[in-house]
C-alpha cells in the first residue's frame, strides 16, 4: 500500500507542478482569442503571481513529505564542488550529443523550439522565471524527489532508472539523440541527489543548466 501511496502522491505533484504551464496556456489563448500577438502586462502579472504561488506550494509539499529541508545548510563546500563539476559534464554531454545532432540535419531539439516560440508571447521576466526558476525547482521535486525519494525510496538505482528515462520522455524528443539530451541530464541529475541525498544539489545543477537560456531570453540575446 505504501507503493501505492506514494505514486499516487507522486502523481499529484506532477499535476500539481504542470498547472501553471495550464494558467499560461489559458492567458495566450485569450489573447489570441482577442486579435493581440503577445499577452497583456496584466495577464503576465498574473502568470508571474501564480507560477510564484505554484512554486510555494510544490516546495511546502515537499518540506512536508519530507523529501527536502530547502535550506543553505546544503552550501558545503564539497557540495558546491560537486555542483559545478556535475554542471560541467552535464553541459559537456549536452554540447556532444548536440552536435551530433546537428549532423543529422536538426538544429535543436523540438522541446527548445517550443520553449523559443513561447517566449515570443510572453514577457522576457515570466520567461525567465519559467525557465530558470520553476522548472528546476518542480521537476527537481517530481522527478529526482518524488521518484528516488520516495516510489523507490528502497530501491534507488531503480529510480534512477526510472527517473532518467521519464524525464527525457516528457521533453517532446522527436529523435533518439535528443531524447539522449535530456536522458543524460536527467540522468546526472538523478546522480546528483541520490549521491549527496540532498535536493537542493540537483535544483542548483538544474538552474545552472537553465539559466544560460533563462538569462539569453531575459536580455534579449536570443
Amino acid at each position: 500500500m505504501t507503493y501505492v501511496k506514494n505514486f499516487l502522491i507522486v502523481i499529484g505533484l506532477f499535476i500539481l507542478s504542470q498547472l501553471y504551464g495550464l494558467f499560461l496556456g489559458f492567458g495566450l489563448e485569450f489573447a489570441k482569442l482577442g486579435g493581440q500577438e503577445k499577452m497583456s502586462t496584466l495577464a503576465n502579472v498574473a502568470c508571474i503571481i501564480f507560477t510564484l504561488l505554484s512554486i510555494w506550494l510544490l516546495i511546502f509539499l515537499a518540506k512536508k513529505l519530507k523529501i527536502m529541508d530547502f535550506s543553505l545548510d546544503f552550501l558545503t563546500k564539497k557540495n558546491i564542488k560537486f555542483i559545478f563539476l556535475a554542471f560541467i559534464i552535464a553541459r559537456l554531454i549536452v554540447y556532444v550529443l548536440s552536435i551530433l545532432m546537428m549532423a543529422q540535419g536538426n538544429e535543436s531539439t523540438q522541446n527548445d523550439e517550443a520553449i523559443l516560440e513561447m517566449t515570443k508571447l510572453i514577457s522576457p521576466l515570466l520567461s525567465f522565471i519559467m525557465i530558470s526558476i520553476a522548472a528546476p525547482i518542480m521537476e527537481e521535486i517530481v522527478f529526482r524527489g518524488g521518484i528516488i525519494g520516495l516510489i523507490f525510496k528502497d530501491y534507488p538505482i531503480v529510480g534512477i532508472i526510472c527517473s532518467t528515462l521519464i524525464f527525457g520522455a516528457i521533453h517532446q524528443s522527436d529523435n533518439f539523440i535528443s531524447f539522449l539530451i535530456y536522458a543524460a541530464i536527467g540522468f546526472v541529475l538523478s546522480y546528483s541527489y541520490y549521491k549527496t541525498k540532498r535536493l537542493e544539489v540537483s535544483i542548483s545543477i538544474h538552474f545552472l543548466n537553465n539559466l544560460i537560456g533563462g538569462l539569453a531570453i531575459l536580455f534579449g540575446w536570443l
